[in-house]
């Protein structure tokens, strides 16, 4: 197997473990923010101590650290209202919200980089809108979960556009650490203003613990720096056409796992959503990116 194919097989596994944190949020019987708090200690001490162990830190201006951090804390609030959507609706709903977060990048990057709004977008939008539309429509009764995902769709545009001028910047594991790290500071201050920073924090029943450990090391660590990892062997074409698969890998999933079921419009609109996006993702990639050879070192 050449080094291009089993980094292709990897980043698909990776997407498929992406689709899976949904369920995880969904088995793990906490609320949204201690979920978060154990997610992001968990996941930004196992990153920094891969990056202790490689020797690979670098030095971090103050500036720099508060910046990366304000972000964190965005990475928090959007984890926060994805797993508050998931635990007030269903894993189908929540993921087919959170495939709208390209959209909102749309609307948000011309603003960021000052840049007219391109007619494509325009037309991408309406046919995702319409879709959000139908998926409302069609399951109503948990309207609260859907506004929740997306929500968690826009928190993940801004940082998500924002990650991609500090990335130019910093190295993305350091930088995924530091933003981690500043989430569960942030997290750590949420809950005690809550008044829930307290032992029952740690009073976990023994499945909860297990399927954090998975979410923390496996689904967030592990998996994000593999997808960053395969880059070496593939295009960013490539990387993002196989991440827009994560909502069918989640649909899917919940659907052999959890017998979620959904009327017929659900499906027409979360169609319309997903392949939006997926024909976006393709305009807006250029011919090189797509036709690029990668260095296969076999």
């Amino acid at each position: 197997m050449t080094s291009r194919n089993r980094s292709l097989l990897l980043l698909h596994g990776v997407v498929v473990i992406f689709g899976f944190t949904g369920i995880l949020g969904k088995l793990i019987s906490i609320d949204a923010e201690p979920l978060v708090f154990w997610r992001v200690t968990l996941g930004g001490v196992s990153t920094a101590a891969f990056l202790w162990l490689r020797s690979r830190w670098g030095s971090w201006t103050m500036s720099n650290v508060i910046r990366a951090g304000a972000v964190g804390w965005v990475v928090a609030a959007h984890w926060v209202t994805f797993f508050a959507s998931i635990k007030t609706s269903s894993v189908g709903l929540a993921l087919t919200m959170l495939a709208t977060a390209p959209l909102f990048v749309s609307m948000i990057e011309p603003v960021v980089f000052r840049r007219a709004i391109a007619w494509r977008e325009m037309v991408v939008a309406a046919v995702v809108f319409v879709g959000i539309a139908m998926v409302f429509q069609a399951e109503r009764n948990q309207m609260l979960g859907m506004i929740l995902g997306l929500v968690s769709a826009i928190l993940a545009a801004i940082f998500g556009t924002i990650n991609g001028v500090l990335v130019q910047r910093h190295d993305p594991i350091q930088l995924s650490a530091v933003e981690l790290l500043a989430a569960s500071v942030g997290m750590a201050i949420w809950l005690g203003v809550q008044g829930e920073f307290d032992v029952s924090l740690i009073l976990l029943s023994a499945s909860d613990w297990i399927w954090i450990l998975l979410l923390a090391v496996v689904a967030t660590s592990f998996a994000f720096m593999v997808s960053i990892q395969v880059l070496e062997h593939l295009t960013p074409f490539e990387s993002a056409m196989a991440i827009n698969l994560e909502p069918i890998y989640a649909i899917v999933l919940a659907y052999l796992l959890f017998n979620e079921r959904f009327s017929p419009g659900f499906y027409v609109g979360a169609a319309l959503v997903i392949g939006a996006i997926f024909v976006d993702t393709w305009l807006r990639a250029s011919p090189r990116e797509k036709e690029m050879p990668t260095r296969d070192p076999q």
